[in-house]
């Protein structure tokens, strides 16, 4: 087998002291050294890539037998992914309310007043009539 040259280059990412504690103690309980770990989570990265937009549709399934709820997404092409499984109804009223206290805080910042409004992008008022 021939040598082959290879051209490698450092991969560096800053950390807060804690993560980095974290880490290498992670590093130590599997045995593993630092770098080997950081090159191994690159190549798997890499080998199954995954896009960072994707479209779909989310979805709520009631479990009457067992009064739980599993939330998936219906992705548009035809594939379904659980988000959560066996969610207790309690969990998704706290989850409504947050979600609804979210919306609330972003429509006070954007000033919508009126429910059917929409965001407005802000160049548009920036134009010359």
């Amino acid at each position: 087998m021939a040598n082959q040259d290879y051209d490698f280059r450092t991969v560096s990412s800053k950390i807060t002291q804690a993560e980095f504690s974290l880490f290498k103690d992670y590093c130590e309980k599997k045995g593993l050294k630092p770098s080997g770990l950081i090159k191994e989570l690159i190549l798997r990265e890499l080998k199954i890539p995954i896009p960072h937009i994707i479209a779909g549709k989310n979805r709520i399934y009631y479990d009457k037998e067992n009064d739980r709820f599993t939330w998936s997404v219906a992705i548009d092409t035809g594939e379904e992914i659980n988000i959560l499984k066996n969610v207790a109804p309690a969990f998704l009223e706290d989850m409504l309310d947050m979600f609804a206290k979210g919306l609330k805080e972003r429509a006070s910042f954007i000033s919508k007043t009126k429910k059917d409004s929409v965001p407005v992008p802000s160049n548009i008022l920036r134009m010359k009539r």
